[in-house]
């Protein structure tokens, strides 16, 4: 009785580990760090020597920017890093340009089982909290390459956003991702493949892996940005549609 009694306690207690160890798996907060790079080719037939030294500028500033996606196997979480700047970096039009091109201001939280991105961005003064639905049409390929000493595979979707006329305008994504760190997580809203995003490419940026840090032993947490106008993707482009209209409009009578 005493040997079927400790059986019964040995297996109960192996079950509990397993359990313990799977939550633990499932919950353990790993943490890429993005570089960010211009991918614009830059063609004016006419010489202007200001916008070329603002563009220059601004792409060295881009160098300088780093984002951080912290994940696991429910949520994550990717913005830019915060660093200390004085009040002339500030307000220096190229370095806010640098941040804003391509993608990269704000805060996309991901929820994995509802399918969902939030992403929380400041436009026109408002703070907004915008819900994405993760319904993008990737298109797998079999070309690979090396990034670090993982095997990446490329994926590309075709995206749409609203230009600052108001006017639809579409753009190719590629994605560059590892099967062997088995995450559909990546830079901005861009999730849902079959592994994690090391390398995103859109027509003005490149978002680029320069750490990886997976299962951290660091006692971090995942935040979920809670403040914020609540609307949906659709309604704030709207928004944004509205606005452009408005300031044609006003042009035009001045």
């Amino acid at each position: 009785m005493k040997i079927i009694i400790k059986s019964i306690q040995i297996v109960t207690l192996f079950t509990l580990l397993l359990h313990s160890l799977s939550t633990c798996s499932q919950t353990q907060i790993s943490k890429i760090i993005y570089k960010k790079k211009n991918n614009i080719t830059i063609q004016s037939k006419k010489k202007n020597k200001a916008m070329d030294v603002f563009l220059k500028e601004t792409f060295v500033h881009m160098e300088k920017l780093e984002y951080v996606l912290l994940f696991n196997a429910n949520v994550s979480n990717f913005k830019q890093t915060r660093k200390m700047g004085n009040d002339l970096e500030e307000k220096s039009q190229a370095i806010n340009f640098s941040k804003l091109l391509g993608g990269g201001k704000g805060v996309y939280y991901t929820v994995r089982g509802k399918n969902k991105t939030y992403h929380q961005k400041e436009f026109e003064s408002d703070l907004y909290l915008i819900s994405i639905d993760n319904k993008i049409d990737w298109e797998l390929s079999q070309e690979k390459k090396k990034i670090g000493k993982y095997v990446c595979y490329k994926a590309t979707a075709n995206d749409r956003f609203i230009g600052s006329s108001g006017n639809v305008l579409k753009k190719k994504i590629i994605a560059w991702y590892t099967p062997e760190i088995a995450f559909s997580y990546g830079p901005l809203k861009y999730n849902g493949l079959p592994g994690l995003i090391l390398e995103l490419e859109n027509d003005k940026v490149i978002f680029y892996t320069k750490e990886i840090h997976l299962n951290m032993k660091e006692n971090i947490s995942i935040e979920k940005p809670e403040k914020g106008i609540e609307i949906s993707q659709k309604r704030y482009d709207s928004v944004i549609k509205g606005l452009a209209t408005d300031f044609r409009k006003k042009y035009k009578r001045n």
